[in-house]
């Protein structure tokens, strides 16, 4: 089965991870940059995911076995990482009848959605999925894309981010704009830097001028 990469906004989303072991703080620590309000329910917690909850306040423990009427909330998503794979499975059928999104840990028919081999560098996201065919070679194909990316490619976005108001303020047409956005995106991955503002205030100034 190939699996279509969606990619959502999921910040300030309430998000529901049961277990406290192992799978569960593996799972925590990919989406919690992405700013979840995390609820995590397990009758023990390893102390690294007591340690993330008591910085972050976007993660809520609750420290008592997982109970159905739990999915009573209006929940965006959850992740079934407890060590019992039976019990992981049954919340997956629940989640999957209340039309919730659901991943469960070392299950993938389980799962709605599953977590890719991730590259992230800021407001840039890459995700390698084999749909379980074979993650070495996710794994694989994440370290040679890696090494693709430019080192301040973070900067970079940032400064094109920053620069668009001005540019949509003065290039008004948008097929002129997007030639320049491209022209511009261009040089600044091509010299592995933004601009400086002189430099950016002058191609625009030449592209408004032709």
């Amino acid at each position: 089965m190939t699996l279509f990469p969606f990619f959502i906004d999921i910040n300030d989303k309430p998000g529901l991870i049961t277990g406290g072991e192992k799978h569960a703080l593996e799972k925590i620590e990919r989406i919690l940059p992405y700013g979840p309000k995390l609820t995590v329910i397990a009758s023990e917690f390893w102390p690294e995911i007591e340690a993330i909850a008591e910085r972050e306040e976007n993660v809520t423990l609750v420290r008592r076995a997982f109970t159905d009427s739990d999915l009573d909330r209006e929940w965006s998503f959850v992740i079934a990482a407890g060590h019992n794979q039976e019990e992981n499975h049954r919340i997956s059928e629940i989640c999957q009848k209340r039309k919730i999104l659901v991943n469960v840990v070392d299950d993938q028919p389980a799962c709605q959605f599953i977590f890719p081999s991730l590259i992230a560098h800021g407001s840039l996201s890459i995700g390698i999925c084999t749909a379980g065919a074979s993650p070495s070679v996710g794994v694989r194909l994440k370290k040679q894309v890696e090494e693709l990316i430019p080192d301040r490619v973070e900067e970079i976005l940032d400064w094109l981010q920053s620069k668009r108001p001005i540019i949509m303020e003065s290039i008004p047409n948008g097929k002129q704009r997007f030639a320049f956005y491209h022209k511009l995106s261009g040089i600044c991955m091509d010299e592995n830097r933004p601009l400086e503002e002189e430099e950016f205030l002058e191609l625009l100034n030449q592209e408004q001028n032709t």
